[in-house]
């Protein structure tokens, strides 16, 4: 037998009903949100909307994005060429002066500072040979002059003697002449080894600096050899932190000398590199406070430079500070600035009408005339602007009007009544 089917539950169909009711009365309950938020955005500068003239204070500034820059920042250089075998720091690691970074090997210039050592070895004992000689040679010749001068002194007596006997006729002239012949000789050699002396001393002077700089120019080469074996353990020049490394530190890796190979900041002072528009950096210059905001904390500063080139439309800024960091602060994190152009404390200000996009400009306005009620054309002078705020520094007056948005139908005209302006 077949059973005929049953009927859907009542309830169960009344609950669908009523979840799609509520359902549509929520969307359109949103729909109706929505809708008013965008008119009443989009009429607030809509044609018809008026600006009254206040007199009042506005602050004009600047706003831009960047990094809090070390002020310090030394790069990390090898000094000496080698393989990499260890690298111990990465970016990030806080640093302490003389703590190694990077250990290299350069078994080639180990063997060579071996070498050096014992060049040095060698001419310390060439300088202390020749030295040695000097004072035997000087010595000697001393000893040749003494020599000399007693021979002198025998021939100088016997001369004498030899003059007293030939006043006495004892002795003839040829022998007095022998006499004075043979002082003679022993005073010409005499002469001789004292000139051979001072010869032999400025001789013996010159081979012994000779040796002098020999040895010292190992000195130094040695020196050299053992300050590059050193240099194979790359160090911090300075306490603070290593912000950037090489990428490609692999171990066995060759580096050359002099390549660079990352950076250090020190932590104790900071400055901001902001980016602002090129347009927002016609009025910036050095002197002006700013406040950056560094993790939720606004530190008061001063713009010390401005960059004179436009890159990519945008122009860097530095900004020093007054006070003290947070001490959590750390290199190259991101900031946000403002920069306070000008502080009117009391200046007409109106709302900004469309099409005034930049600032120290003459712009035409249609002013409200209440005694004819009518829109008349003025030329009015914009001085600063202040996000929807712009100062007025000609043209108007306090209490004035002017229309925000002219229709298009209008712009052309020199002046149109209210009713007009709602046909």
């Amino acid at each position: 037998m077949f059973e005929i089917p049953k009927d859907k539950n009542r309830f169960a169909h009344i609950k669908t009903i009523s979840i799609i009711i509520i359902t549509c009365i929520s969307l359109s309950f949103i729909a109706l949100f929505f809708g008013k938020n965008a008119l009443s955005s989009s009429s607030s500068n809509s044609p018809g909307s008026l600006t009254e003239v206040n007199q009042g204070p506005m602050l004009v500034t600047v706003s831009g994005y960047g990094k809090l820059v070390p002020k310090t920042q030394r790069g990390i250089n090898t000094m000496s060429s080698g393989h990499i075998i260890e690298v111990l720091q990465q970016p990030g690691n806080v640093v302490n002066k003389g703590d190694v970074i990077i250990q290299l090997n350069n078994p080639k210039l180990q063997r060579t500072m071996e070498t050096s050592e014992l060049a040095l070895l060698e001419q310390q004992s060439n300088l202390i040979q020749i030295m040695a000689e000097s004072r035997q040679a000087l010595d000697d010749q001393q000893g040749k002059m003494r020599l000399a001068k007693v021979r002198l002194a025998l021939a100088q007596a016997e001369l004498s003697a030899h003059e007293k006997l030939k006043q006495s006729q004892v002795i003839s002239v040829l022998d007095l002449h022998k006499a004075q012949v043979a002082w003679e000789q022993d005073n010409a050699i005499l002469q001789m080894e004292t000139s051979r002396l001072d010869t032999l001393q400025q001789t013996r002077k010159a081979i012994n600096n000779s040796a002098q700089y020999r040895l010292e120019k190992a000195q130094k080469q040695r020196e050299l050899l053992v300050s590059e074996v050193e240099q194979l353990s790359i160090r911090a020049s300075m306490d603070g932190m290593l912000t950037e490394l090489a990428n490609d530190l692999d171990i066995g890796r060759h580096l050359e000398e002099g390549q660079i190979v990352g950076m250090i900041a020190d932590l104790s002072q900071y400055y901001a590199r902001i980016n602002i528009t090129a347009n927002d950096a016609e009025f910036v210059i050095p002197g002006l406070p700013a406040k950056v905001a560094i993790k939720g904390i606004d530190i008061v500063g001063n713009v010390t430079r401005v960059e004179p080139t436009v890159n990519n439309g945008s122009v860097e800024i530095d900004i020093s500070f007054n006070g003290n960091l947070p001490s959590s602060v750390r290199p190259n994190i991101d900031v946000n600035a403002i920069i306070e152009i000008a502080d009117h404390q009391n200046t007409l200000v109106i709302k900004r009408p469309v099409g005034v996009i930049r600032g120290h400009r003459q712009y035409s306005f249609f002013v409200l005339n209440d005694e004819l009620e009518q829109f008349e054309r003025r030329d009015i002078s914009i001085g600063d602007i202040a996000g929807e705020q712009a100062q007025v520094t000609a043209g108007l007056h306090q209490g004035e009007r002017l229309l925000l948005q002219v229709p298009n139908r209008l712009q052309d005209r020199i002046q149109f009544s209210e009713g007009e302006l709602y046909d």
